[in-house]
């Protein structure tokens, strides 16, 4: 087995990555539940938890014992046959959708899921235009590339997809009205019928909007919607006879406190995007919807692995820990105890926001709580590499760089989120104070 160096050294002469190198990447051998051991032996709580994708935590014996089951049998087929662990896991992903959403489409990856959620409601509606939100995340190409709101994902890869208007995000911490919750009345949620009647700031539209397509929390900066922003999106996409598509692709699989991020509001969209979870840590994503919007898609072809025999397998595994276990129920109090240890650390001061449903959200760091001056991205860079050596691995991103994602397993302990605020106190002092 390598050293750290030594498989960093490979890697660095082949390997390419689509960021800056920052605290990355670190070598891994291994991983159980919530934690990551590297080659030289040294131990981490992984809080991206693999990109989000391993919420009952790393190689989980449930998913591996399928997963070998499974390849001793049969790994991969194409749209043109079946298997059991294929329709066992349709059906159990039917079971436990919102509403009506019944009937099921497999797809690869998150963005792929998220292409497909769109083609298929434009196919619905027969309408092109879709309204996203500014800062969402929905992939990497494509149309979801379009609908991604983050200009730092698109920047020399134009011209992209068209028809897509961006309205604003329910960003509650920097609203972009000035104004504050609940006296605002949804001003954000408003904003997006506005543009749909040609009647916003400054989003034109043809006439043609078909489609309004949402994150329960965006990932990206962890934003928290306020209560019944959600609702009234849904009530703005019946009134006018649109189709909400709901991204679930991080906020699904029990991650938010809820089994799916829009369970908190009883919101129930007419497509709904799954994917990373999906697998159990294996690549794939599936579209859910009802039998009449179904009922009108014919791609004449489908994703080479999709409803790959393995990861349905893996996936059916992960999620039936998730359901016998309940695991939302451990991320909603994990969450809390995260939220109260990050206000009460003695670097609070550089806390703007910690805001949290379940184990999804992000915490804003700033120079200053009056102004909310962002901290600067050499800081961040820097806190991130110190909780790295504290043991804890973490990501930052969000509309201003300045904000920590801590998405970790949902099996997480109360000992390791502890040990998780102790290492960003430390790191936030030893950086900032």
């Amino acid at each position: 087995m390598p050293s750290n160096a030594e498989l960093l050294a490979r890697d660095a002469q082949v390997v390419i990555r689509g960021w800056e190198n920052i605290a990355e990447p670190t070598p891994l051998a291994r991983g159980r539940g919530a934690i990551v051991t590297d080659y030289d032996g040294k131990d981490y709580i992984d809080c991206s938890s693999g990109m989000f994708c391993v919420n009952v935590g790393h190689s989980h014996p449930a998913v591996v014992q399928a997963i070998q089951e499974q390849a001793t049998r049969l790994i991969q087929i194409s749209g043109h046959q079946t298997t059991e662990s294929t329709v066992a896991f349709a059906e159990l992903l039917s079971s436990i959708a919102p509403g009506d959403l019944k009937r099921l489409y497999f797809t690869v990856g998150g963005t792929e899921t998220n292409n497909v959620a769109l083609k298929l409601a434009k196919s619905f509606s027969g309408k092109h235009e879709i309204v996203a939100l500014k800062n969402a995340y929905h992939g990497l190409h494509g149309i979801a590339l379009s609908c991604t709101g983050s200009t730092s994902y698109k920047k020399g890869f134009g011209p992209l997809e068209p028809g897509v208007r961006h309205a604003p995000h329910p960003y509650c911490y920097r609203c972009p009205f000035g104004l504050t919750y609940p006296a605002c009345d949804l001003r954000c949620a408003q904003e997006i019928e506005a543009i749909v009647k040609n009647e916003g700031l400054s989003a034109v539209v043809e006439g043609d909007v078909g489609t309004v397509i949402v994150e329960p929390i965006q990932g990206r900066g962890g934003i928290v919607p306020p209560q019944g922003w959600l609702t009234r999106v849904r009530e703005i996409c019946t009134r006018n006879g649109l189709l909400m598509v709901v991204d679930e692709v991080m906020a699904g699989f029990g991650r938010t406190g809820r089994m799916w991020g829009c369970d908190h509001e009883g919101v129930v969209p007419d497509i709904m995007a799954v994917s990373k979870n999906t697998g159990g840590g294996i690549p794939s994503g599936a579209v859910l919807t009802r039998a009449e919007i179904a009922g009108t898609f014919q791609t004449s072809a489908a994703p080479t692995f999709a409803g790959n025999a393995l990861a349905c397998a893996a996936g059916l595994a992960a999620t039936r820990v998730i359901l016998d276990q309940k695991l939302w129920e451990n991320a909603a109090a994990m969450g809390r105890r995260l939220v109260d240890g990050l206000l009460a650390m003695k670097s609070a001061r550089f806390v703007g926001e910690a805001r949290f449903k379940g184990l999804m959200g992000g915490l804003e760091l700033v120079k200053d709580r009056k102004t909310k001056e962002p901290l600067g991205k050499k800081e961040m860079a820097r806190i991130k590499e110190e909780t790295l050596k504290r043991g804890v691995m973490v990501t930052y991103s969000g509309p201003k760089g300045n904000v920590f994602r801590v998405q970790p397993a949902l099996v997480i302990s109360a000992a390791q989120i502890d040990q998780v605020v102790t290492a960003f106190d430390q790191a936030i002092l030893a950086v900032a104070g």
